[in-house]
């Protein structure tokens, strides 16, 4: 299949790669941006891996990742890239114009990355989206992620649009929900909650992006019937009810 993976370069995305990578009927396109020498190791691995520099921040970025997509025809899209750190102010410490920026640089681009790739799916009438979320939905979410949660409802919520309008098209929507990894996303967070995280945790390990690159593999060679799911991966700490 081919794959796209947006965020490819590091942490949970880097996983996914690496994964995928095992299975040589797999042709992977991976967008990074500042993580070249990552980007270059990855693309050493395989005949059958591609890297596309695409600033999530400029629209020309993104709109020669959208002309890439018409070549490339994917049949699978992993919405991961994430613009910035998932652990920021205080609510009322954060200016709207915070939320506005990474509104933008954010959801517009994954909005129109999957307009593109939907437009690639129709015409197949097969596909597949995977979106990365948050189990910072299902309770409360950590202080300071007012940002980060927000972003990531709003996707949510997008993925069972797309489970409405294009199921009769044999496109499906899926979603995967971690818990806190050690990543560039969470360099932020001090060390000593961690540490904290850890020692509380039912397992006493912190979740690795290699698990979660288990599920998201799942994802990519289920039935069509699997449509409109969303796992948590947070060892039973917080219920779907």
């Amino acid at each position: 299949m081919n794959i796209l993976i947006t965020g490819g370069s590091s942490g949970l995305g880097k996983a996914i790669v690496e994964r995928l990578l095992n299975d040589e009927r797999n042709h992977i396109l991976f967008t990074y941006y500042r993580h070249s020498e990552e980007a270059v190791r990855l693309t050493g691995m395989s005949a059958n891996i591609q890297a596309f520099k695409c600033n999530f921040c400029d629209e020309e970025d993104v709109e020669r990742l959208i002309e890439e997509i018409a070549l490339y025809k994917p049949d699978v899209l992993v919405n991961n890239a994430y613009v910035g750190f998932a652990q920021g102010k205080h609510f009322h410490k954060t200016s709207s114009a915070d939320f506005e920026e990474s509104f933008r640089y954010n959801l517009i681009p994954t909005i129109r990355i999957t307009q593109a790739c939907i437009n690639e799916f129709k015409k197949r009438k097969f596909g597949k989206i995977i979106n990365i979320l948050t189990t910072a939905l299902l309770n409360l979410p950590p202080i300071g992620y007012a940002i980060y949660a927000s972003n990531k409802a709003y996707l949510q919520q997008l993925s069972k649009s797309w489970n409405t309008e294009y199921s009769k098209y044999n496109i499906t929507a899926n979603c995967v929900s971690p818990e806190f990894m050690q990543t560039n996303l969470s360099a932020e967070v001090d060390e000593r909650v961690v540490e904290q995280l850890s020692n509380s945790h039912p397992l006493h390990c912190l979740l690795t992006p290699q698990e979660v690159a288990e599920t998201v593999t799942y994802f990519v060679y289920a039935s069509q019937q699997i449509n409109g799911v969303n796992i948590p991966i947070n060892a039973g700490q917080d219920i779907i009810k």
